[in-house]
Parts: structure tokens; sequence; C-alpha cells
């Protein structure tokens, strides 16, 4: 090999590690659109395997993706940051998981003026004039919550609930909870003793799970209504020693839970298909694109998770993150 073939061969190389180097942020440069992803945070398996969807469908499509979330799933002003960003930038769709449902409104409401299109996933937003909320029908998982509750606590002559959840004015950790009391209202035998709100991080929710159970011995039964709150029971449950006496039951399929569930801390994960909705977000973006209407709403599925069924096939690939 001569000295212009090596030279040739050496920037063939050099130029494939920059172009790889540079889809860690943006995946794929293209005249098709451009898809701005806005999660409600950055740091979880959840919004992880979110990304993995919206990356594949992107890819798929030949659009051009943006997947950005705050540091902390409470910052709603650092979200409203990043809404508006990708207005200035001018894509062609904002999908978008809202952190609050009020006060993330005025962002979105300035994203649709502009003429931008927006697709809710995950949690809504006060805006009527969205196209197409995907995601879980969180009323729905949580009434399975509360089903997972009375299966688990049959034997209890009364059922003492203790609840811990973030984002108290996030819609989809509302819904979740009125499903869940809902359900819990038909038990003649059940209760919900107190509610916590835990930020977005380990140490936070497992004190405040901690607190809860300190000082609420009856409790026999408790909740997390997202992965960072499920974190804090399992924590809780270990680091108190409770696994004989109280039950788990969790949101998401974050690893350290599925241990959990395996050993006993946690007795029942409520996992929904992150990878599915950020996957069916991002072709639904492709089809608003190419000037089709789409759903109004798309329902993505749930399953109930316990050490009866955790390693079966289908419920190992919602456990397990795509790659």
């Amino acid at each position: 090999m001569n000295i212009k073939k090596i030279l040739i061969s050496l920037f063939v190389l050099c130029f494939a590690i920059v172009c790889f180097i540079g889809c860690t942020h943006t995946t794929t440069k293209s005249a098709h659109g451009k898809v701005a992803v806005i999660t409600k945070g950055s740091d979880s398996d959840f919004w992880s395997d979110l990304k993995s969807g919206a990356v594949s469908a992107a890819t798929e499509y030949n659009l051009e993706l943006t997947v950005e979330g705050p540091d902390n799933e409470s910052d709603c002003e650092a979200q409203n940051k990043l809404i508006r960003n990708a207005v200035s930038r001018k894509v062609d769709v904002i999908v978008l998981s809202a952190i609050d449902y009020n006060n993330t409104a005025p962002a979105v409401q300035e994203a649709v003026d502009s003429g931008i299109k927006v697709i809710m996933i995950d949690s809504n937003v006060n805006v009527k004039n969205t196209q197409s909320f995907i995601g879980t029908n969180n009323i729905q998982a949580g009434k399975k919550a509360g089903e997972a509750v009375e299966k688990l606590c049959k034997d209890k002559e009364k059922i003492y609930i203790g609840v811990v959840s973030s984002g108290e004015n996030t819609e989809n950790n509302n819904e979740r909870q009125q499903g869940f009391a809902d359900y819990i209202g038909t038990l003649e035998n059940a209760e919900i003793v107190k509610t916590v709100y835990v930020s977005s991080d380990q140490d936070n929710a497992t004190a405040e799970a901690k607190r809860l159970l300190t000082e609420n011995p009856e409790i026999n039964a408790v909740i997390g209504f997202n992965e960072w709150a499920t974190l804090g029971v399992g924590m809780a449950i270990s680091e108190l020693d409770l696994a004989d006496n109280v039950c788990g039951v969790g949101f998401d399929s974050n690893v350290k839970c599925v241990g959990m569930l395996e050993t006993g801390e946690i007795d029942t994960l409520i996992v929904q298909n992150p990878f599915a909705i950020g996957y069916l977000a991002v072709s639904n973006a492709a089809t608003l694109m190419s000037g089709k209407s789409i759903e109004p709403s798309i329902e993505t599925s749930v399953y109930v998770v316990d050490r009866s069924n955790m390693f079966n096939k289908d419920v190992q690939k919602v456990l397990f993150s795509f790659e």
C-alpha cells in the first residue's frame, strides 16, 4: 500500500470516529425533519430505555433527533428552557414528558403557537391543542397497583398503606395515585395512612421512605409510584429489615428494583414499556411531518411482575434495557 492510500484510509477512519462521537447527542442529520425529545429527567433507566426507542425510530425514519432532559425531575424551569430552545431551533416536532401539568403549559403553548407540533408522552400538560398523548393509562396502572396490594395482603386483617410519590404537580403520578386510591377505597379493610413526596434521587427517596415506616409502624404495605420512589421503598425495607413484615409495590424496572424483587424487598413491580413510548412518539412525529394525522391517544402496555413470573421470556424483555 502506498502512502497516498494510507493517508486516505486514516482520513476515513478519523471521519468515522468523529461522526460516532458526534452522535451521542444528535442521532442523525437529515432533510426529513427535526424532532426534539424532552424528558422529565436524564438519570434513570426509564429515560434511558425511552431514548433507545426514540433513537431506533429516528434511525428508521431518517430524522434528526435530540434527546434532552433536566438533571432533576422537579426542575420545571430547566425543562421550560429546553422547550424554548427547541422552538428557537425551529424543530418540526417536540416530544415532551411534562414535569408540571400547569407550570410547563406556557412554554408548550408558545411552541404550539409558533407552529411546532407537540406530542405528549408519559405525563401530560394543561394545553388542549397538542397532537397526541402516548404512554401508560396511569389510572389503570394505579388500579393494578391497588390490586397487587390486595393480593399481597390477603391474609392481613387490616391493610395499612404508606405511599411514596414524587412531583405533586406531575400529571402521571397524580393519576396513578388516583387510580390506586379509588381501588383501595373499595376495600373495607384497607386505608392509606400517609403519603410522602420525594425528589428524584435515591438518598432522599430512601430517607423519606424510612421516615414514613419508622413514624408509622402500623404500615404493612408501602408503594412507590415512580422509579425513584420505588428505589426508596426497596432500600428502606432493606435497611429497616422489614421484608417479612411489609409488602413492597413499585413502578418501573430499574435494575436495582428488579434485584430487590428477586431478593424480597420488593414484592410486585408495575412495569411500563418506555422503549415503546419513545419509539411510537418519534415514529408518529414522522407521520405528522408527512402531512398525515395521528391518533389523539395511544396507550402502551403495562405488566404486573412478581417473583412468580419475573423469569418468563416475555417479562424479561420488558424488565431489561434495549440496546
